[in-house]
């Protein structure tokens, strides 16, 4: 009976470990993972606003930086009572009309994780928090 439990928990560790997902997985989704919002306002100033917005969240800003593809930052949620963590990214690209897109993608560290922020949750936040910004600029 206890090799039988002992297997049993074996295998359910070795699935909730296969399941996670880990700051890599995340930076290196595709650019256009995650909901988006356009925005009109020049480039510099949407890159701020984005890196301004995410600062006010409750996370950790991993990295930032000017890829070929966009402003990218990178951020990470610690884990906490409610949650085992989640890991992010903001992506500001450039459009050929002058304007901005703006991605946000997470995922959570865990696909079995039922509480905590989900990519939704970020994204209404990250935009909300840059139209704030950028109305008052």
């Amino acid at each position: 009976m206890k090799n039988l439990i002992y297997k049993l928990t074996l295998i359910l560790s070795m699935i909730l470990l296969t399941s996670c997902a880990t700051l890599s997985s995340v930076v290196s989704a595709p650019a256009d993972e995650g909901i988006s919002q356009t925005f009109a306002e020049d480039n510099e100033l949407v890159k701020a606003a984005a890196l301004a917005s995410v600062k006010n969240l409750d996370v950790s800003i991993e990295e930032t930086d000017n890829t070929s593809t966009g402003y990218s930052i990178i951020f990470t949620k610690a884990v906490s009572a409610l949650s085992w963590g989640e890991f992010g990214r903001v992506l500001v690209v450039m459009s050929e009309n002058g304007s901005s897109e703006v991605f946000v993608h997470s995922e959570k560290r865990s696909r079995f994780q039922l509480t905590g922020s989900d990519e939704e949750d970020f994204a209404k936040k990250i935009f909300s928090g840059m139209s704030e910004i950028l109305k008052k600029s």
